[in-house]
């Protein structure tokens, strides 16, 4: 006979049995088969659907479309395969169906106990794209829409005409707003078409600046031996520092503008002063340049920044008034201080150069240059002023803007 704890326990196994396979059920066929109550995806019910009729649901509820990226009267069309954009709906659904059919009977189970005391199960859908090939796919409205905006420009001939171009705007597709845009949409399953955005690049040099450039606010002269080493190398130096465009607050360096002063670059050698003695070397006469654009500089207003003497009195210009330049040591620089840009145009021909500093006549200033020159023993310290008039000639602003001191032997 069977012992009374053994016949229970046969009876309680029994009915945990007939409990889990009243709950499970005999999977009926795949295309019959139902998903259990309570499950939702993306909060649309579709318990009691079978897979087909909850796949063709979300699918109206979240087609994958073409979209229209546009701009003014153009239009690009991007396709869901281009970019292997994927709502993944028949995935979901799948996980929707099988969440009561694990193979693991106890969490069947549990999860139908569950979903009969009404606690839903909500299943969320999740987009995924390449973003390689949507790059690319927007590389070609780059293409089509990009434009380089275009300065103005402002150059005077060496007959003195004035010749000028228009500025015109250019056109920047915002790439990160873009993807953000596409980003957004993707995400909320909102297939739906974009409005390019594009900024709008701004010249650097507008059209109104350089109609600003009407006259002369400074020029200087020099002259110089034509037919020489040193004379062939005021011709380069004065050529590379010609034809410049100073914006206002820009700043002009005379070495960035030549370069290193070396056979490469056309200089030949030629005599320079070196501590106080005249000897050779490469790129002599460039200083008579910096000196010429130098005092147009002064008689123009324009904020001097950096400038040496030499330690000798030069014979081109008065002492106070030279400007010695040595590569990677000393420097002529000076900014523009006016709202309105400069154009600095160098003349070199016929044993002279003239260095004419341009600009707007609102800018024009009345300036004379003074020097103070005081002897000790063996030095002359000389410092230069600058002097600004009214229109009576009476000062009405001075200004110390070097002091130099030269070797008298």
């Amino acid at each position: 006979m069977i012992g009374d704890k053994t016949f229970n326990k046969f009876i309680y196994l029994s009915i945990i049995v007939i409990i889990a396979f009243s709950t499970v059920g005999i999977a009926p066929a795949d295309k019959d088969k139902k998903i259990h109550k309570n499950i939702t995806i993306e909060n649309i019910s579709v318990g009691k659907l079978t897979k087909e009729e909850a796949v063709n649901i979300l699918e109206k509820t979240y087609p994958l479309d073409n979209f229209n990226i546009t701009y003014n009267n153009e239009s690009w069309t991007i396709k869901p395969e281009d970019i292997e954009l994927n709502f993944h709906i028949e995935e979901r659904v799948d996980e929707a169906l099988n969440y009561t059919r694990s193979k693991s009977i106890w969490n069947n189970i549990k999860r139908k106990g569950k979903l009969n005391i009404n606690k839903p199960y909500n299943i969320k859908i999740k987009a995924t794209y390449n973003e390689v090939k949507l790059s690319k796919q927007l590389e070609k409205i780059y293409e089509k829409v990009n434009v380089e905006a275009v300065d103005a420009t402002f150059y005077v001939e060496p007959s003195g005409e004035i010749k000028r171009s228009e500025s015109k705007e250019g056109r920047d597709v915002d790439i990160s707003k873009l993807k953000d845009d596409i980003y957004n949409m993707i995400n909320k399953k909102k297939i739906k078409d974009i409005n390019l955005p594009v900024l709008t690049l701004y010249p650097k040099t507008s059209t109104k600046q350089v109609k600003s450039i009407n006259s002369i606010l400074g020029q200087f002269s020099t002259s110089f031996n034509d037919s020489t080493s040193r004379g062939s190398n005021i011709h380069v130096a004065g050529e590379s520092t010609s034809d410049v465009l100073l914006m206002p607050g820009e700043t002009f360096s005379y070495n960035k503008k030549t370069g290193a002063r070396n056979w490469v670059n056309g200089y030949q050698s030629a005599p320079i002063i070196v501590g106080g003695r005249v000897v050779n070397g490469e790129g002599g006469g460039v200083c008579q340049v910096s000196t010429t654009i130098y005092n147009a500089a002064l008689l123009s207003g324009l904020t001097i920044d950096e400038v040496h003497n030499h330690s000798l009195p030069s014979r081109y210009a008065p002492r106070g008034r030279d400007a010695t330049v040595s590569y990677g040591y000393t420097d002529l620089k000076f900014t523009n201080p006016y709202t309105h840009p400069v154009y600095i145009k160098n003349i070199v021909g016929n044993g002279a150069i003239t260095s004419k500093i341009y600009g707007c006549n609102l800018d024009r200033e009345r300036i004379v240059i003074r020097m103070e020159e005081e002897y000790l023993k063996d030095k002359i310290t000389v410092k230069t002023y600058r002097l600004y008039l009214d229109e009576e000639n009476n000062v009405m602003r001075r200004e110390l803007v070097n002091t130099s001191i030269y070797k008298t032997h």
